[in-house]
Order: structure tokens, then sequence, then C-alpha cells
């Protein structure tokens, strides 16, 4: 039941984070609104200037964070159905694991690389009045570096768990 009510907010969480993203370059939202969406680095102001092909080369910027988010999130999913049916020291379930924790990883540094990078194709590759370049890092984002890095511990530590095991198994 607890995996179930995880896995439904996990599904909650990448909706969430597919739809700012969609917001955020789709300018549908009104200038004038109470509420403002925009990608991290830029203004809504700054992005409605862009031009088809600029929004285009700043959309496939972003996009490869966005796609690790979601392919880490669909591996966690998986994590949980194997912890639901009590496959919790499988291999398949600390595979899941290292795979989670490699791409929210692999995500958290393309979104601190996103900025700056989408800065240098706008302001050299389009020669458009881009953002000033700035690499910045919150200490949300350093937290998450250190979260992986503890996830990929454990899964070592699980994994060494299994093979002990299966060793002792073989004594009995």
């Amino acid at each position: 039941m607890q995996c179930t009510l995880i896995r439904a907010l996990l599904a909650l969480c990448v909706s969430v984070q597919v739809a700012f993203f969609v917001l955020s370059w789709s300018g549908s939202l009104p200038a004038d609104g109470v509420v403002q969406i925009s990608a991290k680095g830029m203004s809504t102001a700054q992005m409605r200037t862009l031009d088809l092909p600029q929004r285009a080369a700043a959309i496939a910027l972003g996009l490869p964070a966005l796609l690790a988010l979601c392919y880490g999130m669909a591996r966690l999913a998986r994590l949980l159905a194997n912890v639901g049916r009590g496959a919790t020291f499988d291999r398949a379930t600390i595979g899941h694991l290292r795979a989670f924790a490699g791409a929210t990883l692999l995500s958290t540094l393309l979104s601190i690389a996103e900025p700056p990078l989408r800065a240098v194709v706008l302001r050299f590759g389009f020669g458009a009045p881009a953002p000033t370049f700035s690499v910045g890092v919150s200490s949300e984002e350093l937290l998450l570096v250190l979260v992986c890095a503890l996830f990929f511990l454990i899964t070592n530590l699980m994994h060494e768990g299994r093979r002990l095991a299966e060793e002792n198994e073989g004594f009995v």
C-alpha cells in the first residue's frame, strides 16, 4: 500500500516537472498574470523575446535534464514495484536504485550546466542578447548530489549484503 502511494506521488511529481517545463517555454501564461513560470536563469520577459529557432535551441538544451529525471523516476517506480512484491534485495532492485541515483545525479548536473550553456549558445550561436553568463549552484542541488552519492553507497552495501547472503546459503 505504501509503495502504491509513493508511486502515485512519483507520477504526480513527474507530471508537474513536465508541466513546468512546457509552461516555462511555451509562453502560454499571460505576461501580466499572477503566476509566472520561467526557465532557470531566464525571466519570462527574456524568454518571450526569443524567436522560434532560439527558443527551440533553448528547449533542446533543457530537455536532457528533464529526460534524465523522467528516466530516473521511472526506475524508482520499478524499484518500488519490486519492493512491493517483497524483492527488496533482488539484483534488479539494486540495479533500479543505482540507475535512479545515476539518472538523478545526471539530471542535477545537467540542470546546473544548462543556464550558462544556454547563454553561450544564444549569444554566440544566434547573436541574441542573452542573459549574463553565470554558473549558479544552490544548496539544494549540492544536497541532491550528496544524496545521490549516498544512494550509490547504499547500493554497494545492498549488493555486498546480497553476496554475503548467497555465500552463507552455500554453507548451510
